[in-house]
């Protein structure tokens, strides 16, 4: 797809809710951990609920990973609720980040990928309706879209999007973790909050419509669930724009994890195992979290990336997110290298921009 309409507009990096959704995944993963040891039976009940087995995924003991430097989870963020489930409706992956951690290296490598990304998704195998047969192109939220629509398996949707990102970046999935919305706003509740010291008064449309708009206050306070939502979301009352929503994400994973990992998070593993056992969905199984008790450590040590490029309304009148070509390689190198188990470094901000300003680094066709 090489030609598009004049109606276009700018991205420079993933939603505001990726990273601090990221983070809690990951917490979710060791507050598994944690909480195994503490409620042996009920965490063992609950974390076998969630989990879920792709079709043509192999049964892997949890001790090959043993042996293993790294372990690499896709984390797919779905607004697929139990009410839109009960109409018969299928979700979209509104959030995709691939994770991994370096068990050698002590470090934790995050991608964040572009719900709208225009990509390859190959639908051979699969019996999916309005002929989408074979290699098509189309925006990388889809995958887990239409692959949902096979419901020969009822985790399609799962599978579809873990082989159309292994073909994007070049790397093997291990673990897969889909977590819709919900479990973001009711994993911060059932640790109590998070301590903000909010610097401005703002206010945000609520993420589910259970009330107009929510109203978040200056001032040292702790904030609900769905009110941190609102607060790493929200851009426009900060005149800081971009650079304030991006520390305050960093603030709010802070605090997130400085809560999860105290007491806070044995204390209630009632309400967390709630959480997490209502909305998630994981091939990971309960003796996986066993393993991850030991790898607590490469959270405190994170390196992002995040895939930029240009967005535009094609001829077909839809909107796609076309993928910066010249950063795509080197990210992928760099993940790559991430997964054999070497130490990476973070991208710099004038590395990032010699990308981003290049105008030829956007060439409108899938990747």
């Amino acid at each position: 797809m090489n030609s598009r309409t004049h109606a276009r507009r700018q991205r420079t990096g993933p939603s505001a809710f990726y990273k601090i959704f990221s983070a809690l995944v990951l917490i979710a993963i060791i507050a598994g951990s944690s909480i195994y040891g503490t409620a042996f039976y009920k965490a063992h009940n609950m974390l076998s609920g969630t989990q879920v087995t792709l079709e043509d995924d192999p049964t892997v003991e949890p001790t090959r990973y043993d042996k293993e430097d790294t372990e690499t989870f896709l984390i797919l963020g779905t607004d697929l609720s139990p009410q839109k489930k009960a109409r018969g409706e299928f979700g979209r992956s509104d959030v995709m980040i691939v994770v991994i951690l370096n068990k050698k290296e002590k470090q934790t490598t995050m991608l964040s990928i572009p719900r709208d990304s225009y990509v390859n998704i190959d639908y051979t195998g699969y019996n999916i309706p309005y002929g989408k047969t074979g290699l098509d192109q189309d925006k990388i939220t889809h995958a887990y879209y239409f692959g949902s629509m096979d419901e020969s398996n009822p985790n399609n949707g799962m599978r579809m999007a873990t082989n159309t990102i292994e073909d994007l970046i070049g790397v093997e999935i291990d673990h897969v973790v889909s977590l819709n919305f919900q479990g973001f706003v009711d994993f911060i509740d059932a640790v109590g909050g998070v301590e903000i010291d909010v610097p401005f008064s703002s206010q945000q449309n609520s993420y589910d419509a259970s009330r107009e708009t929510v109203q978040i206050e200056q001032g040292l306070q702790q904030l609900s669930g769905e009110e941190a939502l609102a607060y790493v979301r929200n851009r426009y009352d900060d005149p800081r724009g971009d650079i304030g929503r991006g520390q305050r994400q960093m603030e709010v994973i802070n605090a997130v994890l400085e809560q999860s990992l105290g007491t806070s998070l044995l204390n209630n593993y009632d309400k967390v195992l709630k959480a997490v056992g209502d909305n998630m969905q994981t091939t990971l199984g309960p003796n996986d979290y066993m393993r991850l008790i030991e790898d607590v450590g490469a959270l405190h040590n994170t390196v992002q990336y995040q895939l930029t490029g240009e967005g535009a309304r094609a001829d077909d009148g839809h909107f796609y997110y076309f993928l910066n070509e010249p950063l795509l390689e080197e990210v992928r190198y760099r993940v790559q290298q991430a997964d054999a188990g070497n130490r990476v470094e973070p991208m710099s901000d004038t590395e990032l921009e010699s990308y981003t300003l290049d105008p030829s680094g956007v060439t409108y066709e899938a990747q």
